[in-house]
């Protein structure tokens, strides 16, 4: 039965993860809880997720389950990295203090001093919304924390955002 529940969460991690390539989300951390009856799987300590070259690390990784009927049938709604967030995706690379990708929105929030980068081009700010769907960005800036953004390079082969 154990089994049967920690194959099933690494299944719905891999329903959500999206495809840095293709292939099977292996997830790696110092422990797993799987409560299902509040819809939360909680990976916590030197916490890995990685599918073909997409990486995520964090401290813990919080995936959210929908409601309904049987286990089986429940969707990912969203997944939240805390702690040291470092994420890449081929070339680009973001940091940040916590990360949440809304599944059905396609959409990432980073806070916490969110730094993304690609070669030498880097884009700042006290958050970033990333709308994967509609291939845009907000950057936000609070305070003196204002927004920094820096373009190098003149031809682009890939987008300067990562897609988490």
């Amino acid at each position: 039965m154990r089994f049967l529940m920690i194959a099933l969460a690494l299944f719905l991690v891999a329903a959500a993860v999206p495809e840095g390539g293709k292939g099977p989300v292996h997830v790696t951390s110092e422990r797993m809880q799987a409560d299902y009856a509040k819809g939360v799987i909680v990976f916590s300590g030197d916490v890995v997720a990685k599918r073909g070259d997409f990486r995520l690390e964090s401290r813990q990784l919080r995936v959210y389950l929908s409601t309904g009927e049987g286990v089986e049938k429940r969707d990912v709604e969203r997944i939240e990295a805390e702690g040291e967030v470092k994420i890449a995706y081929g070339t680009k690379r973001a940091l940040c203090e916590r990360a949440i990708y809304y599944v059905k929105e396609e959409r990432v929030v980073l806070e916490g001093h969110p730094l993304l980068w690609e070669g030498d081009n880097r884009l700042r700010g006290w958050r970033i919304v990333v709308f994967l769907k509609e291939d845009r960005a907000i950057a936000e800036g609070k305070g003196q924390e204002r927004v920094e953004l820096t373009i190098v390079e003149e031809r682009r082969e890939g987008k300067l955002l990562p897609r988490p």
